[in-house]
């Protein structure tokens, strides 16, 4: 009787844990999407910088780096939190 108390309870532990994960999760939801957005609107300007004005292709390459550089914060804020 004891053994199956003991499941139970370390059962109703990890199904709290995966709660808690869940929240977590979403309170981070909105920088996400906007994380997003701003990588799309920046690496679809550098690439009309970039094809558009053969004279500013270093300036496309930067404003896509750029847009990269959103988009790995917004990769391990997804991972870390």
């Amino acid at each position: 009787m004891e053994d199956a108390n003991e499941m139970l309870a370390q059962q109703q532990q990890e199904l709290e844990r995966i709660r808690n994960k869940r929240v977590r999760h979403t309170n981070t939801e909105g920088i996400r999407k906007i994380l997003n957005v701003a990588f799309l609107a920046i690496a679809l300007t550098g690439v009309v910088l970039y094809f558009m004005y053969p004279d500013k292709h270093l300036l496309g390459m930067i404003v896509i780096g750029i847009g990269m550089v959103v988009k790995i914060v917004e990769f391990f804020i997804r991972i870390m939190l």
